[in-house]
């Protein structure tokens, strides 16, 4: 959430004008002619590459810390479900993310997804807090 606060805070949101690629590359940095010929610096298009990066990472560990719980917690509802229902929100986020840079920043689409961001924090925090405590 951190690094989409600040890719929105240096206005690289509209960065990688295309989604899921950048530019139609998954790697923009591999072909210095895209950096040269875009309106926005090196360093915005890279803040909006990583997050996207970074919410992939997020992704597949949302998908481990869930298949963790359902296997280490079977006697454990609430670590379980909370692990869940972050996974379930994952979509809509996935979603949510690719409309933010297809319909130009629209202020509720930004808004819900991060609202959503916030959600699936909840929830991993939950997860890990209960899990923890029940150590």
């Amino acid at each position: 959430m951190l690094l989409g606060a600040y890719t929105s805070a240096i206005g690289a949101g509209l960065s990688c004008p295309d989604w899921p690629t950048c530019y139609g590359t998954w790697v923009p940095f591999l072909q210095p002619e895209i950096i040269a010929n875009s309106p926005y610096s090196a360093l915005q298009i890279f803040a909006e590459w990583a997050h996207r990066g970074l919410a992939m990472t997020a992704g597949v560990l949302i998908v481990g810390t869930t298949i963790g719980a359902w296997v280490t917690h079977r006697n454990t509802p609430i670590v379980k479900w909370s692990a869940t229902a972050a996974l379930a929100l994952l979509p809509l986020q996935v979603i949510l993310g690719g409309l933010t840079v297809t319909e130009n920043l629209q202020p509720i689409i930004v808004t819900t997804h991060l609202g959503v961001a916030i959600l699936i924090l909840l929830c991993l925090l939950t997860t890990f807090l209960v899990a923890y405590l029940r150590r």
